[in-house]
């Protein structure tokens, strides 16, 4: 699938690991895009435009991507790179069966908003136990 920033310097093409999105309440991601993250898991990613392409490492086992010149959030990744998803909203085209179903960082998430969605939740420490039991 084809995605791109919102100025369009940084253009790449994904292959979606499913059509499950996600909504990330960390203060990281709440910081950096404004609200929650609307992300989706992907299988692999594949730059055509990467000159504006910024990469920042934010935690001990990951980082994300912008672009430099737009400050589009792009992606989330693993430092192994073993997993990554992408800012949902880049893809140019959202397909139709898209199932919004999981928010993490739950303990975070601000009191003055709430999604209506039946998600699954998790907390920070979940979240952290997941990533760490899949690098053991």
């Amino acid at each position: 699938m084809k995605a791109r920033c919102l100025c369009g310097a940084t253009q790449f093409e994904v292959q979606l690991r499913n059509h499950e999105v996600a909504a990330c309440h960390c203060s990281m991601c709440c910081r950096q895009t404004g609200g929650p993250l609307m992300s989706i898991d992907i299988e692999d990613i594949n730059f055509i435009d990467q000159q504006h392409l910024s990469v920042f490492k934010s935690s001990e086992w990951a980082e994300r991507g912008f672009c430099g010149a737009c400050g589009t959030f792009i992606f989330w990744r693993t430092i192994d790179h073993s997993f990554a998803n992408i800012n949902v909203f880049t893809l140019d085209e959202l397909p139709e069966d898209l199932d919004f179903n999981l928010e993490i960082y739950v303990d975070h998430q601000p009191e003055f908003y709430a999604f209506n969605n039946h998600t699954k939740k998790m907390t920070e420490a979940e979240v952290i136990e997941m990533f760490s039991s899949d690098n053991s």
